[in-house]
């Protein structure tokens, strides 16, 4: 019994110092790969510099581009005017259709306009599709899909007055950023045009100021372009 026993037990003990070697080694081929301990993981890095909010983009006092108008964001000229003048939907007179493509004139139909004087008033207030903007200060060059052409001048020289509606020049100035020019309607009253790149830089927006009516009335037409190119670089 003796001789048996010390034959057994150093064969138990074999075994388990076996045991113990291997089990260590298979917990550690079953646990995932992870990042070492105090480390963060580059997926989790990643994840967040993506969720991290973009750092705010410097408003600019430069109009130099392409612009789009988005129909969706600016107002309808025609509705303002209607809203000025007092008339509703279902009042008299000759209303013409909604923006774009109506030919309502001015906000209306007034008595003994013309033909001629209501489709002057009716391009005048129409928005441009398309601006394409040139800048070298202190000259500004505005041109839309109409063969339109604004130019403006920011240095206080004495401009010409042109008699063609479709090239004219302003003697303009920058109120913070706002381009604002002045000049006279169709039917010689005075009025306010601006341009102004919004924060972010990526729409811009014209508003028309004039006064319609017999009482004058103030009215404020809002249109706003989407940034389509930036003017290359020579």
């Amino acid at each position: 019994m003796r001789n048996l026993r010390s034959g057994i037990f150093p064969v138990i003990a074999a075994t388990l110092a076996l045991a113990a070697l291997s089990l260590p080694a298979k917990t550690n081929a079953q646990a995932p790969p992870g990042p070492l301990p105090g480390t963060a993981s580059q997926d989790a890095q990643s994840a967040a510099q993506a969720k991290a909010p973009a750092v705010n983009v410097p408003r600019v006092k430069n109009l130099a581009g392409t612009w789009k108008l988005n129909t969706d964001d600016s107002d309808d000229p025609q509705k303002k005017l209607r809203q000025a003048r007092g008339q509703g939907r279902h009042s008299g007179g000759s209303m013409g259709g909604g923006w774009p493509g109506g030919h309502g004139g001015y906000g209306g139909r007034r008595v003994g306009e013309s033909s001629e004087e209501r489709q002057k008033m009716h391009l005048f207030v129409e928005p441009a599709q398309k601006l394409t903007i040139a800048q070298k200060d202190p000259e500004i060059d505005i041109s839309d899909d109409a063969d339109r052409k604004f130019t403006a001048f920011t240095d206080g020289r004495k401009v010409e007055k042109s008699k063609d509606a479709s090239n004219q020049q302003f003697d303009a100035k920058w109120d913070e950023y706002r381009l604002v020019m002045e000049g006279k309607d169709p039917q010689g009253n005075k009025y306010q045009r601006s341009y102004e790149v919004l924060q972010g830089n990526q729409q811009l927006r014209e508003t028309l100021f004039l006064k319609v009516g017999r009482n004058n009335t103030e009215v404020s037409i809002r249109y706003i372009y989407d940034l389509v190119s930036l003017p290359k670089k020579s």
